[in-house]
C-alpha cells in the first residue's frame, strides 16, 4: 500500500489556492479593462459628436466670410475684368463656368466684353450654336478671334461664316491650321472689311498633298487683309516665308519652325521686307533646320529698311549675317540671339557682320543685346566706339573681357550716354571692372563730364562678380540680383534662376540692407 498522500502545494511551492486566488485577481482587473475600454467609447462618441458640431459651426463660419470675402464685395467691373483675362488667357469656357457659380458673378459674366474672345475650333461638337451664343453675348464688342482648322467640315464653315458677318468687329485674328492649304482656303473667305483689326497671328506649315507636284508656300496675306486699314502687327508661324506681306504693317514677326522644305532665300526674303514702307518692327526666327538659307549675292546692294527701328535676329549663330545685306539709317534696339547653346568661343562671322552693319548704316542705336552670342574682342570695341548714342547694353554668355568693357570707364569713355548695364552669365567680368565702371562715370558726373552716370546694373550669375562688389555698386547706383521684366526673355526660358544667392545675400548682408545703411540701392525680388 502506496504511503503517498495528496497535498495542495505545487512542485513550485504555490498552492493551489492562492492560483485560484491569482485567477480571480486577473479577471477582475481584465473587467475592469472592459468598463474602462466601454467608457473610452462613450468618451469617443462624445468626440465625434463634438467634432461634428464644430465642423458644423465652421462651415457656418466659412459661409458667413464667404457674404465678405472681396470676391462677394468686388464690383460687377471689375469682375468682368477677371472673367476677361480669363477668357483672354486661353480658357474658352471661361464665361459659360463663371456664370454658373453665383447669382453675382452670373450678372457680372454676362458682361460683353467677357464674351468677345471668340475660339472656332474643329473638336467642338455644335460650333454653329456655340458661335450663336457668343455673338449674342458679346453685342457689340470687338472680337478677338481664334480659328483653329485642324478639320474644315461643313458645321466649322457655317460657324465661320457667321462669324464673318461680325467681321468688322474684329480686333485681333489668330488663325491656327494643319497646313498652308487651309489657311489660304480661310484666308480667301476673311476679305471684308476689317477695319478694326490690328493684330493677326498665323500658324501653318507648307506640305505636298496627294495630287500636288510640290509644297507651295503661304499666298493671299496681302489680299485677304488690304481691306484692314489699321493692320499692325503680323506674326507668322511656318516653314517658308510668305511672297507678299500686308503693306500696312508696323510690326512684323516670322517664326521659321519644324522642317524646312529647302533653302529660305533670304534675298527674296528681304525684297518682301522692303515692301513694307511702314515697317518699325521686325522679328526674324531662323532655327538650326534652316542652315541651309541662300545668303544674297554680295554684289547686290543692301536692303533699304528706312523706318525700322527695332530689329530682332534670333536664329543659328550664321544667320546674323544678315546685318551684312541691310541697312537701317534710324534703327533704335538691336537684339541678337542664338537658338542655339553657346559656343564658348566668339562667333566671326557675327562680328564681321556687325561691323559692316555699323559702319554702313550708322545706326543711332540706344539698345544693343547679345544673347549667348560671343564676338571678337576687336568687334566688340568698334561697336562701342561706334555707337556714341548707345544707352543701355546687355550681354548674356557674352565672355566680354574686363579690358574691353574698361572702355566704357569715364570721364570720357566710349558710349558716353550709356545709362544700364544688364550682364548675365559673363564669366571673365570681374566685380572690380564693373565697380571701377559705376564709380567713374559718377565721378564725371561731379566733374561735369561727358559721361552720363550708370542708372541701374543687373548682374546675375556672373562668377567672378562677389558680392561686396554688388553691394559697392549698390552705393554707386540702382543694382538689381534678379529678373524683374516679366516678359524677360530669360524668364521664359527659366535660365537665370538665382533664389538660393539671393536668399544669401540677403541672409549674409541682412543688417545693412533692412535699414542700417540706407545708402545701399539692391533689388533682391
Amino acid at each position: 500500500m502506496s504511503k503517498y498522500k495528496p497535498t495542495n502545494v505545487t512542485n513550485y511551492g504555490i498552492s493551489l489556492e492562492e492560483i485560484e486566488a491569482v485567477n480571480a485577481q486577473i479577471s477582475d482587473y481584465e473587467d475592469t479593462i472592459a468598463s474602462i475600454e466601454s467608457k473610452i467609447q462613450g468618451v469617443l462618441r462624445q468626440a465625434n459628436a463634438l467634432r461634428a458640431q464644430r465642423q458644423h459651426y465652421m462651415d457656418l463660419i466659412s459661409k458667413c466670410r464667404g457674404t465678405i470675402t472681396l470676391v462677394r464685395r468686388a464690383p460687377d467691373e471689375i469682375l468682368a475684368h477677371i472673367f476677361e483675362y480669363c477668357a483672354a488667357t486661353g480658357w474658352a469656357k471661361a464665361p459659360l463656368v463663371a456664370s454658373h457659380v453665383c447669382s453675382k458673378w452670373r450678372r457680372a459674366a454676362l458682361a460683353p466684353k467677357v464674351w468677345s474672345y471668340i475660339y472656332l475650333t474643329s473638336e467642338s461638337r455644335d460650333p454653329l450654336q456655340r458661335m450663336q451664343l457668343w455673338l449674342s453675348r458679346a453685342l457689340k464688342s470687338d472680337l478677338h478671334v481664334t480659328i483653329d482648322a485642324q478639320v474644315v467640315d461643313a458645321p466649322f464653315l457655317l460657324a465661320m461664316d457667321l462669324l464673318l458677318e461680325h467681321i468688322t468687329q474684329w480686333r485681333s485674328l489668330t488663325l491656327e491650321a494643319r497646313f498652308v492649304q487651309q489657311a489660304r482656303y480661310l484666308l480667301d473667305r476673311c476679305t471684308g472689311q476689317a477695319n478694326q483689326l490690328q493684330a493677326v497671328t498665323i500658324r501653318a506649315f507648307a506640305a505636298a498633298l496627294d495630287g500636288e507636284d510640290g509644297a507651295e508656300g503661304l499666298t493671299g496675306l496681302r489680299e485677304a487683309f488690304e481691306r484692314s486699314a489699321h493692320l499692325q502687327t503680323l506674326h507668322i508661324i511656318s516653314n517658308s516665308f510668305p511672297s507678299a506681306l500686308p503693306i500696312q504693317i508696323s510690326d512684323l514677326s516670322m517664326e521659321l519652325g519644324t522642317f524646312p522644305l529647302g533653302p529660305i532665300s533670304v534675298d527674296n526674303m528681304l525684297e518682301t521686307i522692303a515692301e513694307l514702307p511702314s515697317l518699325e518692327r521686325l522679328t526674324l526666327v531662323a532655327p538650326n533646320n534652316f542652315s541651309a538659307s541662300l545668303l544674297p549675292n554680295e554684289q547686290n546692294p543692301p536692303t533699304q529698311l528706312s523706318s525700322l527701328r527695332t530689329l530682332f535676329l534670333e536664329g543659328y549663330p550664321d544667320f546674323n549675317q544678315i546685318l551684312r545685306y541691310i541697312e537701317t539709317p534710324i534703327l533704335r534696339h538691336l537684339h541678337l540671339r542664338s537658338t542655339e547653346p553657346p559656343l564658348n568661343f566668339p562667333h566671326e562671322s557675327t562680328g564681321v557682320a556687325l561691323r559692316s552693319f555699323i559702319g554702313s548704316s550708322r545706326p543711332p542705336l540706344k539698345l544693343l543685346e547679345f544673347h549667348d552670342i560671343d564676338i571678337p574682342h576687336s568687334d566688340f570695341t568698334y561697336c562701342f566706339l561706334n555707337l556714341p548714342l548707345l544707352e543701355e547694353l546687355r550681354l548674356h554668355e557674352t565672355e566680354i573681357p574686363n579690358e574691353v568693357l574698361s572702355l566704357l570707364n569715364g570721364p570720357d569713355g566710349a558710349c558716353p550716354r550709356l545709362k544700364r548695364l544688364n550682364l548675365r552669365w559673363c564669366e571673365q567680368l570681374s566685380g572690380k571692372t564693373l565697380v571701377d565702371l559705376v564709380e567713374s562715370r559718377s565721378i564725371a558726373t561731379y566733374q561735369e563730364g561727358h559721361s552720363d552716370p550708370i542708372q541701374d546694373v543687373t548682374v546675375i550669375n556672373c562668377a567672378l562678380v562677389e558680392e561686396e562688389d554688388v553691394l559697392a555698386m549698390a552705393r554707386k547706383t540702382t543694382c538689381s540680383v534678379v529678373v524683374r521684366d516679366l516678359q524677360d526673355h530669360c524668364r521664359l526660358r527659366g535660365c537665370c534662376n538665382n533664389a538660393r544667392y539671393r536668399q544669401r545675400l540677403r541672409f549674409r548682408h541682412r543688417m545693412d540692407l533692412e535699414g542700417g545703411d540706407r545708402s545701399i540701392h539692391l533689388i533682391l525680388d
